[in-house]
């Protein structure tokens, strides 16, 4: 009997998609929930009458009622706010409401599912600090790190570091004047560039330098990891951050050392998760130093850049709904660099666009 998947994500996200259309071509109907309608083009109720709760959505061309799901891939929940209907004065309230509703009924669905993220884990896993220390509790090696708003601690680790600080911000984001956009990357720090006012009230992580032969970008799908090689030291623009090079940028399947992908393994137990992207340096002396895990990173530009099934291989581990599942890569079923392939998704992106809300404002690669 084929499991009852259900995928949550935008109305922008290529990778539900592309799994989406795996899955049909395999002959399983998943259902496909583009959240971002919420709240201006869809409805939510969660009613409660004593002990019996009933769920229900409504949207543009979708509606759910209290399915019972085997698998729940919470690839991107979103919500997207009209603010033209609201009083600026209002926008936050309206905000803080429309996140709280969501999370809450998020933890309340599917108990009895298979979660790639469980939303706790995911919620553990999203903190900088808490992967640090889980990482450091199962031996990997990590860059010395400040994470602080203190000018006068960042002042006293660049000098130790004889000025070898980088600066990253806890999360992804993106600002908008209207007209540009703007994205914070990987940034080397000087005592001279620092702001003391600014970085008191936007704490942030500082890490030492660490030299580089290439980079590697491991994606855990339960047990087993899919390494890819990046030669971020070949480009110009992506030494320091390889998101800032893709045209340049150049990757290979790579065979991750066992004991570092059992580590990976064990690094997602401990957080609560079933499925991370994980980001390592490998230095000049071949340690590899482990930088972070994305507990719904992208993956399908790893397969796009050097042909890693990625597409086939989650697709798998959806249906199996298992941590220690099988997958025989010899068997690979659907690629996502198949041309047919590739203008299917599109053309489904195109047609949401024209009926759905778009997904909030994300970095291209995560």
């Amino acid at each position: 009997m084929a499991p009852r998947i259900l995928i949550i994500t935008d109305a922008d996200d290529v990778h539900s998609i592309a799994v989406f259309e795996a899955l049909s071509g395999r002959g399983i109907g998943a259902t496909l929930w583009l959240s971002s309608d919420f709240p201006t083009r869809s409805e939510e109720t969660l009613h409660f009458e004593q002990a019996h709760r009933s769920l229900r959505i409504r949207g543009t061309d979708f509606a759910l009622k209290d399915e019972d799901f085997d698998v729940v891939w919470r690839r991107r929940p979103s919500y997207v706010l009209d603010t033209s209907l609201l009083h600026p004065s209002d926008r936050a309230f309206a905000d803080a409401e429309c996140g709280m509703f969501r999370r809450s009924l998020l933890s309340l669905l599917a108990p009895r599912a298979f979660w790639v993220n469980p939303p706790q884990g995911a919620a553990r896993a999203s903190s900088k600090m808490i992967q640090h220390q889980a990482a450091a509790a199962i031996g990997l090696r990590m860059p010395e790190t400040l994470y602080t708003n203190s000018p006068a601690e960042v002042r006293s680790f660049i000098r130790a570091k004889a000025g070898k600080v980088i600066y990253k911000p806890f999360l992804p984001t993106v600002w908008s004047d209207g007209t540009h956009s703007f994205t914070p990357y990987t940034t080397i720090l000087s005592e001279e560039t620092l702001v003391d006012d600014s970085l008191r009230q936007t704490p942030g992580i500082f890490q030492e330098l660490v030299p580089k032969a290439y980079e590697v970008r491991l994606t855990m799908m339960g047990n087993r990891g899919f390494a890819a090689k990046v030669h971020s030291q070949e480009t110009v623009s992506g030494r320091l951050d390889w998101r800032q090079a893709p045209e340049e940028l150049r990757l290979e399947t790579f065979r991750m050392p066992p004991h570092l992908e059992e580590r990976c393994a064990a690094l997602l137990r401990e957080l609560g998760l079933v499925f991370g992207c994980i980001d390592f340096i490998v230095t000049p002396e071949g340690e590899f130093v482990f930088l972070e895990v994305n507990e719904m990173g992208q993956f399908l530009f790893v397969e796009r850049y050097c042909g890693l099934p990625l597409l086939d291989a989650f697709t798998n581990f959806l249906i199996q709904a298992s941590f220690n599942w099988e997958w025989d890569e010899r068997a690979v079923a659907v690629r996502y660099t198949d041309r047919a392939f590739d203008t299917l998704v599109l053309e489904k992106l195109r047609t949401n666009s024209q009926t759905h809300v778009g997904g909030p404002a994300r970095l291209a690669e995560e």
